[in-house]
């Protein structure tokens, strides 16, 4: 009976981890292609894109830290400051897929927190080395 309860106890742990994972909507996504494209062309509309992980830099990203990090999401904040709030500003970390990332939620909660209307996360579903550096995407130079 205590094998049954510990096991009970795991899997209903497992459950709630998944059940608070973010499902995000296709309109708060930004395609990895279009997002290369417009870094490639150096379009007008280029977004504002931020690293908001311990991963590879995409070319032009800021890097700002973990997204889970306080100090990370104020200097998010601070370089925003003067930023019109229709600008679009893509948020990444690739460390993992983007629905399961622990640094995306914050760093979004914070951009819609801060009245952008067009904050996105980088559609990476597998993770940045398989979803932007293998499909040969800009990427700064080390």
């Amino acid at each position: 009976m205590k094998h049954f309860v510990t096991l009970a106890l795991l899997v209903s742990a497992a459950l709630s981890s998944f059940a608070q994972a973010p499902v995000w909507k296709k309109e708060q996504l930004m395609p990895t292609a279009e997002l290369a494209d417009k870094i490639k062309t150096n379009a007008k509309d280029k977004p504002i894109l931020f690293n908001v992980g311990p991963m590879d830099q995409i070319k032009g990203a800021v890097f700002v830290g973990r997204g889970t990090s306080a100090t990370s999401i104020e200097k998010m904040k601070s370089s925003l400051s003067l930023e019109n709030k229709n600008k679009a500003v893509v948020v990444y970390c690739g460390c993992c897929s983007y629905a399961s990332c622990p640094n995306i939620k914050p760093a979004y909660d914070a951009l819609i927190g801060l009245g952008f209307k067009n904050a996105k996360v980088l559609e990476l579903p597998v993770g940045i080395k398989e979803d932007w550096v293998a499909k040969g995407y800009p990427m700064e130079e080390e």
